[in-house]
């Protein structure tokens, strides 16, 4: 187990193990819920989301959050789509990897002028932005012009 004292210590290279374990994980086990191009965005998208982030110097820990934060994106659109019977790959995805790269953004920000006086953890923070960015990117797009499946459209 990784403890705070580790990944204070660690955090670029466990993001990047997440990140490269993750897609060689969705890569040996694609499937029409998971066709190859999903892993792959989602892993560009998390290695450069923790290079350009890594310039900033944030605080300990976020870089791993973005890292866990992509995996769980990716794990959220496979479900989805296996869920439904949707034909193709759709922009629903890279749309809200956008969105994701967005709440990264947001939450260096917050991360960088909070100084650490309301959540000390930027693992949560890193996490939380990069999820949440995704996810109102998702059901933004999926609710006005896109239908994604059951998960993000609300039948509209």
């Amino acid at each position: 187990m990784i403890s705070g004292r580790l990944l204070n210590q660690y955090d670029m290279p466990v993001a990047l193990g997440i990140t490269h374990l993750a897609a060689v994980a969705f890569l040996l086990n694609s499937s029409e819920a998971m066709p190859t191009w999903v892993a792959s965005y989602a892993y560009f998208f998390a290695v450069s989301c923790i290079l350009l982030c890594r310039i900033f110097q944030p605080p300990k820990g976020f870089l791993s959050g973005i890292a866990v934060a992509a995996v769980m994106a990716t794990v959220i659109r496979s479900i989805n789509q296996s869920s439904t019977n949707l034909h193709g790959p759709g922009v629903d995805f890279p749309l809200g990897l956008m969105g994701a790269g967005a709440g990264a953004i947001a939450a260096l920000i917050y991360s960088k002028s909070n100084n650490g006086s309301v959540i000390a953890s930027g693992f949560a923070i890193g996490c939380a932005g990069t999820l949440g960015g995704y996810l109102l990117s998702m059901f933004f797009a999926c609710n006005t012009v896109l239908y994604c499946g059951p998960a993000f459209s609300w039948g509209f």
